[in-house]
């Protein structure tokens, strides 16, 4: 029979990219990490890591190795989920998700929490970040991402949530103090809120004629936070262009108003990646799907 802790804490080595990361993570020796893996490349009769001071490195073989062992410990955890689901008639287990800020603090927190709450013996890791996040090496179950059309080629299962469509937007406080705007040429000279940058190019294309035009705006307000700029907007700062997934209901409200429809800013796709569907365990596949569900309800309300 094979020692799982070997397989483990293989798995762990690589994962935090040597034995004192390791060491540091897991409050394991430093020697008794050491030991494991000597045992598991003398059984295998492979070299699975290169020693080295300088520099800490996989073999080919202990790279692909490292996939399988994966897969292996993810079973394991997944048979014992099962077991305790069956017992309880209750999702369980431990589930790590990423998410963009802007989508956790306005809708994927929300969906979590609601998730959780109709499940309370599953843990949910939610890690709010704009970083990307490599699935494998951090042991994600799903990575929600935004992304700009086409999507690059990847391994990893994607499917799409929802649609990533900026609109330009301004309030009724603001609309109030200037004349509409019939024409991408006024905006330059309006107020506007935007990124932490010091100008903003936006880059329209007409709905009908397709003809392509930029617009150069020097903001007055300038923040990496969306929540930011909407509250901005609302209370007449100036225009901005905006996810309409963060700004649809107050569309549907009035407290902001779409400028220039006939003009699209460029469109992506929210979606989420995972790594495989096979043997996904139960809560990561109930999240899933409630995932689907909430952004399908966003999209009708």
């Amino acid at each position: 029979m094979q020692n799982l802790n070997d397989y483990y804490y293989f798995v762990q080595v690589v994962k935090y990219q040597g034995y004192t990361k390791a060491n540091n993570a897991l409050g394991i020796t430093k020697s008794k990490l050491s030991r494991h893996i000597t045992d598991l490349e003398e059984r295998l009769k492979i070299r699975l890591i290169q020693r080295n001071t300088r520099k800490f490195a996989v073999t080919d073989l202990g790279q692909q190795f490292y996939e399988h062992c994966l897969k292996i410990l993810a079973e394991v955890q997944n048979a014992e989920d099962f077991v305790h689901s069956s017992l309880s008639n209750e999702l369980c287990g431990k589930i790590r998700i990423s998410c963009p800020v802007a989508l956790v603090e306005v809708h994927v927190g929300r969906m979590i929490a609601q998730f959780m709450s109709q499940h309370p013996h599953v843990e949910v890791q939610l890690l709010s970040t704009n970083d990307r996040v490599d699935i494998i090496e951090q042991g994600i179950d799903l990575a929600i991402r935004v992304r700009n059309l086409p999507l690059e080629n990847s391994d990893l299962i994607v499917r799409d949530l929802d649609a990533w469509e900026h609109v330009l937007v301004a309030s009724p406080v603001f609309l109030k103090r200037i004349r509409m705007p019939v024409s991408l040429e006024e905006l330059e000279a309006l107020p506007a809120v935007g990124f932490s940058r010091p100008k903003q190019i936006w880059s329209f294309q007409h709905t009908q004629t397709h003809e392509k035009q930029n617009v150069t705006l020097y903001p007055s307000l300038k923040t990496d936070s969306f929540t930011a700029m909407k509250e901005a907007v609302k209370a007449g700062v100036g225009i901005a262009s905006m996810p309409k997934v963060f700004v649809r209901e107050e569309l549907k409200s009035g407290e902001l108003f779409e400028l220039l429809p006939e003009w699209q800013l460029p469109r992506g796709v929210i979606h989420v990646a995972y790594a495989t569907r096979q043997g996904m365990p139960a809560a990561v596949r109930a999240l899933l799907e409630h995932l689907f569900e909430q952004f399908r309800q966003l999209k009708v309300e």
